[in-house]
């Protein structure tokens, strides 16, 4: 709960939340039951440093969408390497045909990210998020498994544990 409230977190998501343990609770709770998502807990040498999410999981059409973010800024670079791991998770291990990811105008570190490691900028939804009494694009970024197939050389060593 502290990590999502960080300035620095806090601007690029969709949604700002309270602190509120008995609400973050109820929704950890609820997370924790709903096949369609997962969490994990993102660790540096044993040091919790983020926390990375899979979404809208569909095992029918073999797709999710993810998302991250880095709570301690001192791990801030780390951000910009979990690609690789969150597409061989994805497309190795669990099969998938397809994996996509929302970024909010502004962010251009983590658009970026997303191009370099292989991934199509799908569309933008235009003034998508109302957030700081103004309306937000939402940047759409989308990777297939076979263009994964075609980059994963370079990341041949990229696995993490998915616990």
């Amino acid at each position: 709960m502290h990590w999502r409230m960080q300035p620095h977190v806090t601007k690029y998501m969709f949604s700002d939340i309270q602190a509120d343990m008995d609400r973050q609770k109820q929704w950890f709770e609820a997370v924790s039951k709903d096949d369609t998502q997962c969490y994990w807990i993102i660790m540096v040498k044993d040091k919790p440093v983020g926390l990375l999410s899979l979404n809208d999981i569909n095992r029918v059409h073999r797709r999710c969408s993810w998302a991250f973010y880095i709570g301690d800024e001192s791990a801030s670079m780390i951000g910009m390497m979990l690609a690789p791991y969150v597409y061989h998770y994805v497309f190795e291990e669990l099969g998938f045909h397809k994996i996509t990811g929302e970024v909010m105008e502004g962010n251009d570190k983590v658009r970026k990210m997303h191009v370099s490691y292989g991934c199509t900028e799908a569309g933008c939804q235009r003034q998508h998020i109302f957030k700081y009494g103004v309306f937000h694009d939402v940047y759409v970024y989308e990777m297939l498994n076979e263009q994964w197939q075609q980059h994963k050389g370079r990341f041949a060593r990229k696995h993490a544990r998915f616990e």
